[in-house]
């Protein structure tokens, strides 16, 4: 089977790392959550601690660390499959970093999958207060949460997998990914 390039969409909480973690687990993909990218930034810098930089302040050094990211995912054996994670809102860029993962995918000879994943946002405030979220740098904040969720989400491209997470469990999510 040739290598494939799983891309999971969704807000905070909806359970892309978890899935991806799934897939890991199932098929021997290679995770590359987002707070791979977002941590070695978040962390030094402070964010969410008071007083420091507000993530804006952060895209700079994080399309640096992205950038070193994607270059060693092509520099990888043709033969590794990737997941990655991120949460993208409906503008421009989001819309290229989509189509760039798509080439990168087109580049090493592997599918490229794309997953938009999505929940109630009662089940996404329950969730994204637990307390393992906070290990990870993750948001942790309900009303933060509520203020993302009015922000527009890039709508799916026409070959996106669509999937509810509300009562979907990782192993299932997992399954019909890896079946589509």
């Amino acid at each position: 089977m040739p290598a494939r390039l799983f891309l999971l969409v969704g807000p905070p909480a909806v359970g892309k790392l978890t899935i991806a973690r799934e897939l890991a687990r199932l098929d021997d993909v290679i995770v590359v959550d987002n707070h791979l990218v977002n941590n070695p930034v978040f962390v030094p810098v402070g964010l969410n601690r008071g007083g420091g930089p507000g993530l804006a302040d952060t895209d700079a050094l994080r399309a640096r660390v992205t950038d070193v990211v994607l270059e060693a995912t092509v520099a990888a054996p043709a033969d590794l499959s990737h997941v990655f994670t991120i949460w993208l809102p409906d503008e421009p860029g989001c819309r290229a970093h989509v189509e760039r993962l798509r080439g990168i995918a087109e580049r090493r000879g592997a599918r490229f999958v794309p997953v938009w994943l999505t929940a109630s946002s009662e089940s996404l405030l329950a969730r994204v207060a637990a307390p393992e979220r906070g290990q990870r740098s993750k948001l942790t904040d309900p009303d933060a949460l509520r203020e993302l969720l009015e922000i527009p989400r890039l709508p799916a491209p026409p070959d996106a997998l669509a999937l509810d997470t509300t009562d979907l469990d990782p192993a299932g999510a997992a399954a019909l990914i890896l079946g589509g």
